[in-house]
């Protein structure tokens, strides 16, 4: 299969907001659009047209249906963009596994992903390739830290995981003690159920318009604290089949939470450190249910595979700040384009979510 790669298509590359602390690179833009050229290459060589997935977060655990709805009595400051005080969306929910392999067992220790959509979102989107989208984007991880923020340490941890197990048995000289740390923890953990974890953004957003425009980060955290245990006998789907399980006895509710940013040592581009929860506890601002449901329902999970998500996939309320956003930008638009042509899929975002099959027209 031809490897050839073609960035002429890209989105432009961020401006940093200096006001609120982002520091452009040297030399990023061009590091992030090879970093999109070497992950291109190898999902080109990884499958066939028709089969192409995404490179990371492969595997989901569930497509599900959800409603987002926004606290009556949330803080003025955090009444922007989407967060309008008693407002309801419709929500599409993806639950997922790190991994860029789709086949790699539930089982194994991974990063956990939480993505959520929000429909009927009115109003000019951020990213330039779907500007009248009605789509707004959160994209979680199960842990408050990345494993880098630098271009250029990132473009070689992508291009030495493609190679051969000497070249990634060199990455901890890449990442430094830290990363390596940060790697370790993102890359061993289990989970017994991905509806009973606690979800963070990892990395800033602005908040707001104008010179009172906020950086923020945000979690996703289940009202419930129960925690299955974990099977002695763990399958392949065991996840899948856990919030399979969960789902068919009823909803599932998760607090959505902001974290607003308290000062320049609460550094924007450093994704590797969490921001202090006692210096700036996170605030409740709404609630997001995910609706009892067939978490097998194919046109959904159909679905699930068509769609993007992107964190870009936003009002300019909630444009993303830092390195790795800036990297996201160029990298998820650019693979999430070249899937789509190669499963020949039009490209679009969703305007409603298939409903449940005995009330289908």
């Amino acid at each position: 299969m031809s490897t050839t790669v073609d960035s002429s298509h890209d989105v432009p590359y961020p401006v940093v907001d200096e006001q609120l602390g982002e520091k452009l690179q040297p030399d990023e833009a061009r590091l992030v659009t090879e970093m999109a050229n070497v992950i291109e290459q190898g999902i080109r060589k990884q499958y066939q047209p028709g089969e192409f997935k995404r490179d990371v977060h492969a595997r989901s655990t569930g497509v599900l249906r959800a409603v987002f709805k926004v606290n009556e009595n949330i803080p003025g400051q955090f009444a922007h963009g989407v967060f309008i005080p008693g407002k309801s969306y419709e929500a599409i929910v993806r639950l997922s596994n790190g991994s860029g392999e789709a086949s790699t067992s539930d089982n194994h220790p991974d990063t956990r992903g939480f993505a959520f959509k929000l429909l009927g979102v009115l109003g000019e989107k951020i990213l330039e390739s779907d500007k009248h989208a009605q789509t707004q984007d959160f994209v979680m991880i199960n842990h408050p830290m990345f494993v880098t923020n630098m271009a250029d340490k990132y473009l070689a941890l992508v291009t030495k995981n493609q190679g051969s197990v000497l070249q990634k048995a060199t990455i901890p000289f890449i990442l430094g003690l830290k990363g390596t740390i940060n790697a370790g923890i993102l890359t061993s953990g289990k989970i017994s159920n991905p509806l009973q974890v606690q979800y963070f953004s990892a990395v800033p957003y602005q908040l707001g318009l104008g010179p009172e425009r906020l950086a923020i980060k945000f979690s996703i955290k289940p009202v419930s604290s129960a925690v299955d245990p974990f099977p002695t006998k763990a399958g392949d789907h065991f996840l899948h089949e856990a919030v399979k399980a969960s789902l068919n006895k009823g909803p599932v509710e998760y607090r959505f939470l902001l974290q607003p940013r308290k000062g320049p040592h609460m550094d924007v581009e450093d994704s590797m450190r969490e921001w202090s929860e006692k210096e700036s506890p996170f605030v409740e601002v709404a609630t997001l249910t995910i609706l009892q449901q067939d978490v097998d329902d194919e046109e959904l999970n159909k679905l699930g595979e068509r769609l993007s998500f992107n964190p870009w996939h936003a009002l300019p309320e909630h444009r993303p700040l830092g390195s790795i956003n800036r990297m996201r930008k160029i990298v998820y638009e650019r693979i999430s384009r070249v899937r789509d042509t190669m499963n020949g899929v039009q490209r679009e975002e969703p305007t409603s979510i298939p409903q449940p099959g005995p009330s289908r027209a």
